[in-house]
């Protein structure tokens, strides 16, 4: 697919046109995360044009293909110069439904069509590819506050809205293991290790029988579900993050041990598969490091 041909469309303005030539695109490079050098000048342009296309379109198809295409592109650092940007990263925030204080935001409702609900989660994986693979990108979302959006995003999604739970776990892992500050600021001030652990109450299905003791998993209880496991995993990676730092405060004591429980419950647990187990089973460390682009 000829990368002119799309840049062409959209400097016509035909939505439409770009909207089909991308998905083509898409189609062609779904698999792909080795680009040509010789066509990097163009693949900026085409991040930059994907911008302004969505910046003007309503459609959530055309806006979702257009995410798609990005995130394709964001396997690339060296082309992120236009979406590593306070004006990039707030696009693809308001499109993710994020709320960034002092933008616009709008909230996910629950009543969101399957379209509307492709256009947030293409938005989180776009952030979670820029985030990865761009230092500016970090700097701009930790000075946006973009975690603590997370945060509240967290605090409201319902579990009929998986992915959009998970990228947004994802997204927020991420941050937590590129910036210490943003750390800092999530054991301090978001209430996240309250949040994150109750994550995983409610993924792995704890309940207390002591004021840290969790009771055994009934023996013949069904395994944890995938999309339960998924959950749980990159709650588990952000929590390793944030309670990475050192901390006297009494409240932070009994999060701690609250932690401690939960996670001696998880050993006892079984998921669908052997390998997901002993990845459930695997130490944090690991989690933390495992990340790759989508």
């Amino acid at each position: 697919m000829s990368l002119t041909a799309i840049l062409s469309e959209i400097d016509g303005g035909d939505d439409k046109g770009v909207e089909k030539l991308l998905q083509k695109y898409n189609r062609e490079n779904s698999h792909t995360f080795a680009f040509d050098h010789k066509e990097e000048d163009a693949r900026i342009k085409l991040c930059q044009g994907l911008l302004t296309v969505l910046r003007r379109s309503d459609h959530p198809l055309c806006q979702s293909t257009c995410l798609e295409t990005l995130r394709i592109l964001s396997r690339d650092k060296r082309v992120l110069g236009p979406v590593a940007t306070k004006d990039g990263i707030l696009t693809l925030a308001g499109l993710g439904r994020i709320h960034v204080a002092g933008h616009d935001g709008e909230p996910l409702e629950e009543a969101q069509s399957a379209k509307e609900e492709r256009v947030v989660v293409e938005a989180l994986k776009c952030l979670c590819n820029v985030v990865f693979n761009s230092g500016p990108a970090q700097q701009v979302c930790a000075d946006l506050k973009l975690a603590e959006g997370l945060c509240a995003r967290l605090h409201s999604v319902s579990s009929s809205h998986h992915e959009v739970g998970l990228f947004s776990l994802r997204l927020l892992f991420l941050l937590s293991a590129l910036r210490t500050d943003v750390r800092g600021t999530l054991r301090k001030e978001a209430g996240t290790v309250r949040l994150l652990t109750g994550i995983l109450e409610r993924t792995l299905d704890v309940r207390w029988v002591g004021p840290y003791e969790a009771a055994p998993p009934n023996p013949e209880a069904l395994p944890i579900s995938l999309e339960n496991n998924e959950l749980a995993m990159e709650a588990l990676k952000a929590l390793f993050n944030i309670t990475m730092s050192d901390s006297s405060d009494e409240d932070n004591d009994h999060q701690l041990r609250l932690i401690a429980g939960i996670m001696r419950h998880l050993l006892m647990l079984k998921t669908h598969t052997d390998d997901k187990t002993e990845e459930a089973h695997s130490e944090p460390e690991s989690k933390r490091n495992a990340s790759e682009c989508e």
